[in-house]
Formats: C-alpha cells, structure tokens, sequence
C-alpha cells in the first residue's frame, strides 16, 4: 500500500478507495464471487460476466470495478452529462460512448435523479449569492455546485471547499481557476465528522456521504457537524436516497416514473456486480428527524421526478 493510500483509507473515504490491484486482478475477484454466488432469479452468471467486461472496457467502467463509488472527478463529470456527453455523443478524451456508458449516463435511474437533484440544489443556492456570504461545500470534490453560480454584481463573498480528499481539493483548485475565482476560495482537507468550523458559513452544501454510510447514528452525527458549522440563521442543502420498493414496501420514490428495465439493469450492475457502497437508504421522514435531533428547523424537501435523490434545505435557528 502506497503512503497516500494509506493516509486515505485512514482518513475514512466513504465512497472510493485506491486500491493497490490491477485492474485485471479487481475483474477476475469479481468474477470469481459471482460464479460462486451462481444464477440469480433475475440475472445469470453468464449476463453478469458479459456487464464485467463491458464496465472494464470503459473509462468510467473501471474506476466503478476498483473503487464501487464515485470520486468527486467522476460526480463531476456524471452531473455534467447532459449539457456535453449526452448532447455530443463523444466523452471529453474524444470517444465514442460504449453501450454500457450510455446506459449508466443517460438510463440509469439513481444517475438521472442525481443529475436532476443538482439543478435542485443550484436554485437553491443561488438565492444565497449575496452581498458578505460565506458558502461552503463538504465534501466539495471538484467543487462545481458553488463555482458555477452566477456572482455578476456581488463582490464581497467567500467561497470555501472541504474535503479530505486532496486528489479532489487539487481538482477544485484547478476549476476555481477557470472560473477566475481562486482569489475568493479557500480549501481545507477535514474529516467531515470532525470539523474545526463553528458559527462560520451562511449556507453549507453537503452531496454524497450519507449515501455511503449505513450507520443512522452517524449521520446524525454527521449532521451534528454542520448544524455547529453553519452560522445562525444558516442554510443546509443536502439529499439522500429513498429506499427502492424491495427494500421498503412503503417506499416513496414514483414506480410510474421509473423505467423498470433500466431499474432492472442498474440494479445488476450496482448491486448484484459491484457490491456498491453508495446504496445507504433513508425515507423522508428518518432525514427529518435525523435533522431536527442535530437542532436544525424549518426543513423543507424538493423532489426529483421519480422521488429517488430528494434534495432538503434545513435552516440552524438565529
């Protein structure tokens, strides 16, 4: 293991890895476990494997088979697919998307929520560009949520990045120059449940942890750690993912809104195949009271089409 993989892992990186492993070692061990798992009711051993090599074939197939996650390079890109990819057809290396990419990209039911749940949330934020804001992002991977906001007339504002990865910090400070902004950020690798910030920013934008954490009573922790960050009268904007129909028979994600092949195929790919750690679910009403514990009100929910990736803004009390 490497000195920085090591320093990663025990820093707690939920959603990637950096694996010491070929990838031609990630594929056979995933393919070995899965001819040992056999057939399944709605997917053979022989269809699996036929995915595996598809996704290993990819880019983005790839980093999915070593890490069962997306780094913020990859949610960056995925958040942004509809606006290039998805309109030119060509990635940004200039290829030709494969068949398994289109179908991750532009069917997949969580990606096409997670793409609407950004425009949610850049609406939102929006409204807070003002005049001596202060808006953060944690985890803020390359951090396109707040440099991509419209800051035409305001000149007093700072803008601040958290993330413990800093593979993902170097990549923000990359963009932050293309948007001439680099004079208004700063940067800080944290541990999101053990931050230094209190009574700090007017709004704090949070996207991709508790989705990788099972564990109810951390991320009311983790919420714990936002609601002492924020200034008072300050806003959180995060999501979860509601939980699919076989997990909860009271689900509240659409069925008439979902393409049951594409849930059928995206299912295969990020459970059966890839064991992904980002399929941590939690219903409406546990977000809510996770949120209100934490000393949050006024909590208000804003929905994707198919009720998958709520987006919720939570204010701390003045």
């Amino acid at each position: 293991m490497t000195s920085q993989s090591k320093y990663l892992n025990d820093q707690r990186i939920l959603s990637h890895g950096y694996k010491d492993e070929t990838l031609e070692q990630t594929v056979e061990t995933i393919k070995e476990r899965i001819r040992r798992a056999g057939d399944k009711p709605h997917v053979s051993v022989e269809k699996q494997l036929i995915i595996v090599d598809e996704l290993a074939d990819c880019p983005y197939g790839q980093f999915l088979l070593k890490n069962q996650g997306l780094d913020g390079d990859w949610a960056d890109y995925m958040i942004c697919h509809p606006y290039t990819g998805r309109i030119s057809g060509i990635d940004p290396q200039g290829r030709h998307f494969t068949e398994i990419e289109k179908t991750l990209f532009d069917k997949c039911p969580s990606f096409l929520a997670t793409q609407e749940r950004s425009v949610h949330f850049t609406k939102i934020i929006q409204k807070y560009v003002r005049e001596g804001t202060v808006l953060a992002s944690l985890p803020c991977g390359f951090m396109r949520d707040l440099l991509s906001l419209d800051f035409t007339g305001i000149n007093n504002f700072r803008l601040i990045g958290i993330d413990i990865d800093p593979n993902m910090l170097n990549g923000a400070k990359e963009l932050a120059k293309q948007y001439t902004l680099s004079a208004k950020v700063e940067f800080f690798q944290e541990d999101a449940w053990n931050l230094p910030f209190e009574n700090k920013f007017n709004l704090l934008t949070s996207n991709g942890l508790n989705i990788y954490e099972a564990d109810d009573n951390k991320v009311t922790q983790l919420y714990h750690q936002f609601f002492k960050a924020l200034a008072p009268g300050g806003l959180l904007v995060t999501s979860f993912l509601t939980p699919p129909l076989d997990i909860d028979s009271k689900s509240e994600r659409d069925i008439n809104r979902i393409d049951q092949n594409n849930l059928l195929q995206e299912n295969i790919i990020f459970a059966d195949i890839l064991n992904s750690k980002w399929r941590c679910f939690r219903s409406c009403s546990t977000t809510k009271v996770q949120l209100e514990t934490a000393g949050f009100d006024d909590i208000n929910f804003v929905y994707d089409n198919a009720r998958i990736f709520p987006t919720v803004a939570a204010h701390k009390p003045k």
